[in-house]
């Protein structure tokens, strides 16, 4: 399965991916930092996860660091909302020297687990500051390092159904 995305508005970017798997295992694969940790590292291989801090309830945060050949990229945000395994509503910035060391504004993004026969959809949408921040993360390789990550997670449900 692949990840689908779509720009449903000039500061926004939504994609939505199915995995086999319930909604409350498909929770635990985005909340907990030692499954985080498995997927969450973009296309190249060799990328290094270093920091992988969250407390993904509400009122919550979390802090990200990834180094590759590009240099260090860090992510860190505030969870606002919290209600598992339906919704999670967190801020997000972006920054380090893997992006020139340029810090972006922060982006709003909202995440849906909704299950059906046994099939999870988990849609993101992420609300940009502005038309030109949206398009720049799109052109970064956002939608292949998305997609690589989820890749990494079908052999994780794939195990939990064999059990």
């Amino acid at each position: 399965m692949k990840t689908r995305f779509t720009m449903p508005d000039d500061t926004s970017i939504a994609y939505e991916r199915d995995f086999r798997a319930p909604a409350a295992e498909v929770w635990r694969a985005y909340t907990e930092p030692e499954i985080v940790r498995t997927w969450l590292l973009g296309p190249d291989p060799e990328t290094e996860f270093p920091v992988c801090e969250m407390d993904m309830r509400t009122g919550g945060s979390f802090r990200w660091v990834w180094v590759d050949a590009a240099g260090e990229l860090e992510i860190a945000g505030e969870v606002l909302e919290a209600d598992p395994p339906r919704r999670l509503v967190s801020t997000e910035r972006m920054g380090g020297s893997a992006m020139g060391g340029m810090d972006l504004p922060p982006t709003h993004n909202v995440v849906t687990f909704e299950e059906a026969d046994g099939v999870t959809t988990m849609r993101t949408v992420i609300t940009y500051a502005s038309k030109e921040h949206r398009d720049g993360a799109y052109a970064s390789g956002m939608a292949e390092g998305i997609d690589a990550g989820f890749d990494r997670l079908d052999p994780h449900f794939a195990s939990i159904s064999a059990r």
